[in-house]
């Protein structure tokens, strides 16, 4: 795509000097910057406000993290997020996701950090995932005008440290303190009803496909996303499923079936808002795909560690368990870290989470799986997911939903992982890297009906 149009003529307007450095398509500015071959501390980025006195856009390092609080209180306002859509149609001319910092190019008030003022040279996405443009400090001010300059930012390094001044970064962020509230834990959500009979049925060695689909059956909603399931292409049985004990017998299989059905039923029983990064929509998303890839590359491993479909789906499936237990239970903190998160989409999630809530969705969703008697398998796949040293028991599920997390952020879904593939990790399970990459393609060149069952269970 070529610069955005409002972007083109401001640049051009007073015959500033700037270049525009052509790259590969990419999701994030680390990104972009790794395809440049520059350093991440010479970009910056825009965060666009709202209140009641109108939009307001902040500028500031790509390094750094936004303070809220300072902000608001620098300008006596109370500022919130512009919701994406709206950003969408602010930047009408922009490919969303690419915001650039040019206030007067569309007509909103700015601020800058002073950070961003002490740089010599700046760099910025124009509007498109596909270029940068670089220019120096006095072209840049001259474009913005007379602007205010402000401290209201801070290195993301300085939460990476083991300072004691740590814990009041952390409090600048969100008075939010759950760390001790979690670890006491006396609101646990209950096992849903469904997910528990299905549980008392996989310990009984007789059971058989009548008896799950007499279980399924009782939620008309779970039996319909099982019957969809079979039904789809993505299992490949010619003719028409349209009951339950055939779906089972027939198509996806016993071990399978109970398996979707306990994730569904679990992640159904926990209420969180629709939007944000770590909503209903973003998080049903992610789950689908990275269950049906987790459950593809376990296909792929030797004999000798290839785990049953149906666990490695449910590990992939409720990885991030942890964020909805955080969304129905602790629901201010939840809208905190969601709007850190957006005004931040560079900081590691775990890092964001740990810094500002001072626990991780992982040990959340560990300690709920672990309270709920579910299988040592499933709660290693949710403790240990981003962790591609750990490789004590059952280390093959959270390994597995590692690799297919980063195949699928290099899609552009879910959290951005700088590193690629994790090289030991394809080792250890002997997956090939092209076989990691082509799966993951091919997920996306048929996304509909993943798309599909995730707008219906994240409704």
């Amino acid at each position: 795509m070529a610069i955005p149009v409002n972007v083109r003529a401001l640049l051009d307007r007073e015959q500033n000097h700037y270049e525009v450095l052509l790259h590969r398509r990419t999701n994030t500015l680390t990104q972009a910057a790794e395809a440049c071959e520059i350093p991440l501390d010479q970009m910056v980025r825009a965060v666009v406000l709202v209140d009641g006195q109108g939009l307001l856009m902040a500028v500031l390092p790509a390094t750094h993290v936004l303070d809220f609080e300072a902000l608001c209180k620098l300008l006596h306002r109370e500022l919130e997020l512009v919701p994406g859509h709206q950003l969408t149609a602010i930047f009408e001319d922009c490919e969303p996701g690419s915001y650039p910092p040019l206030a007067p190019a569309y007509d909103l008030d700015v601020i800058v950090d002073q950070a961003v003022d002490a740089m010599p040279s700046v760099i910025f996405e124009p509007g498109t995932h596909t270029s940068l443009v670089q220019m120096s400090q006095d072209d840049y001010r001259k474009l913005l005008g007379n602007v205010r300059v402000e401290a209201f930012s801070l290195p993301v390094t300085t939460l990476h440290s083991d300072e004691p001044a740590l814990s009041h970064v952390v409090e600048q962020f969100t008075p939010a303190r759950v760390k001790r509230d979690i670890e006491e834990f006396h609101e646990l959500p209950a096992l849903p009803t469904t997910a528990a009979q299905i549980l008392q049925l996989a310990a009984d060695p007789r059971a058989n496909a009548r008896q799950l689909a007499d279980i399924i059956g009782q939620d008309p909603g779970l039996a319909a996303q099982v019957l969809r399931y079979a039904n789809s292409s993505l299992y490949g049985y010619a003719g028409s499923i349209k009951n339950l004990q055939t779906a089972i017998a027939r198509v996806l299989g016993f071990e399978y079936v109970l398996n979707l059905a306990l994730g569904f039923s679990i992640g159904k029983s926990l209420k969180v808002p629709q939007d944000g990064p770590f909503g209903m929509d973003a998080f049903w998303k992610h789950a689908v795909f990275a269950a049906r890839l987790v459950e593809t590359l376990g296909q792929q491993l030797p004999g000798k560690m290839r785990p049953p479909r149906g666990t490695a789906y449910l590990a992939g499936l409720l990885q991030n368990l942890g964020r909805l237990v955080l969304g129905h239970t602790f629901q201010p903190e939840f809208f905190i870290l969601n709007r850190f998160s957006q005004a931040n989409p560079e900081m590691p999630t775990c890092e964001l989470e740990r810094h500002v809530l001072g626990v991780t969705h992982d040990q959340i969703g560990a300690w709920l799986m672990q309270a709920w008697g579910l299988p040592a398998e499933l709660t290693t796949a949710v403790r240990h997911h981003h962790n591609p040293d750990y490789w004590d028991a059952h280390a093959v599920y959270p390994q597995l939903v590692l690799i297919a997390n980063r195949a699928l952020a290099l899609h552009g879904l879910g959290e951005t992982e700088t590193g690629g593939l994790p090289a030991f990790s394809l080792q250890m399970l002997e997956l090939d890297e092209q076989t990691v990459l082509d799966a993951a393609a091919k997920l996306f060149d048929n996304k509909e009906e993943l798309e599909d069952l995730a707008q219906r269970l994240a409704a």
